[in-house]
């Protein structure tokens, strides 16, 4: 695939996902020239295509993405789309849930330490 369509493309998911440049800029710590530049097929280095692919990579089947039946409309990639966030939401509440635990295990310790000094 040449930088021109994979620029296209990453273009098309962006806005797809209702993304700006200044918005997925301060999200890949890029600057906005960069991805500007990448979405307009131009030469950049290709750690910023490993950046903009793995930040992607939780949104969209980056496999999909360079298919050659790849169209954003498509209903594959709202899937994909579903599928990854469902995913991802799965993961923030497991780690949300272990934070709980060991808040809870923290809290739990400290009053029964307070428990016996008063004892």
């Amino acid at each position: 695939m040449n930088l021109t369509l994979l620029g296209e493309r990453l273009r098309q998911v962006r806005k797809h996902l209702g993304i700006t440049q200044k918005q997925l800029a301060v999200e890949t710590h890029l600057s906005q020239s960069t991805i500007s530049r990448l979405e307009n097929g131009e030469e950049v280095y290709s750690s910023v295509i490993t950046t903009i692919l793995h930040y992607y990579q939780q949104r969209i089947s980056i496999d999909y993405l360079f298919s050659k039946d790849f169209d954003v409309k498509s209903e594959n990639l709202n899937y994909y789309i579903r599928d990854n966030l469902r995913n991802l939401i799965v993961r923030h509440l497991s780690i949300m849930a272990e934070a709980i635990d060991v808040a809870c295990d923290t809290s739990l310790n400290q009053i029964n330490l307070l428990k016996m000094k008063i004892k």
